[in-house]
């Protein structure tokens, strides 16, 4: 039963996080938070653990639990990771894609489209989220679809601060259709590089992006800076 709450208080804290509905940089407070996410206290400091892991929490024993702020450096990691594991999902998916995966793939390619063409950011990001992890599925190798996942949660946590800041354009929604048509056509070596293209791309656009918003990324880092010497200073 601990477990199983607690892992329902790590999804719904992190959904929470991912989301900004727990902004970077907010101090949480336990009882505020264990009314929020309705478990128990030793449960929510186990989804408080685990997240930490993952860093997107920082804790400061028996001073504040922070939500991690994700810079420059954190970023590159997160693509350097993608760019390692997700082309190569792209090519073993293209080896062993079944014919209803194909129309599932297609389906979600004419929602991507349809999200950008309107410019809805939250349908999109959504849709993207789905495509990505189902080509990480239909490669078959459970253990890089895991991988895959955790790297998509925090790509999602990235696109929510971009957006958040960032007027969304049909532009920045950029299209699937090539990893698809490779996909579809059992093209592993066309797969791999369509999605080693696609994320390179989203890289270029969130960091120039970010690049741009650098003074008040400054200011923010300053008052994390404040929270860390306040709470980690005396002990």
């Amino acid at each position: 039963m601990n477990g199983s709450a607690a892992h329902a208080a790590y999804a719904r804290l992190r959904d929470l996080i991912v989301n900004l509905d727990l902004p970077p940089g907010s101090a949480l407070r336990e009882a505020d938070v264990q009314l929020q996410v309705g478990v128990g206290r030793t449960p929510l400091r186990d989804a408080f653990q685990r997240l930490a892991q993952e860093g997107m929490l920082r804790i400061y024993p028996r001073r504040a639990i922070v939500v991690a702020k994700l810079g420059l450096p954190e970023m590159r990691q997160i693509f350097e990771v993608r760019l390692a594991l997700e082309p190569a999902a792209a090519a073993l998916a293209a080896q062993r894609l079944t014919a209803s995966e194909a129309d599932a793939l297609s389906s979600l390619e004419a929602d991507l489209r349809v999200a950008a063409d309107r410019s809805e950011v939250s349908t999109f990001l959504e849709a993207d989220q789905i495509f990505h992890r189902a080509i990480a599925q239909y490669a078959q190798n459970p253990l890089l679809a895991d991988y895959v996942d955790h790297v998509q949660t925090l790509n999602l946590w990235l696109w929510n601060m971009y957006f958040h800041t960032h007027r969304a354009r049909s532009s920045e929604l950029f299209g699937h259709q090539a990893i698809v048509d490779a996909l579809l056509a059992g093209d592993s070596r066309a797969a791999a590089a369509a999605m080693h293209d696609h994320v390179v791309q989203s890289r270029t656009q969130l960091l120039t992006g970010l690049d741009r918003a650098e003074p008040a990324r400054a200011r923010a880092r300053a008052r994390q800076s404040d929270i860390s010497r306040r709470y980690a200073g005396s002990r």
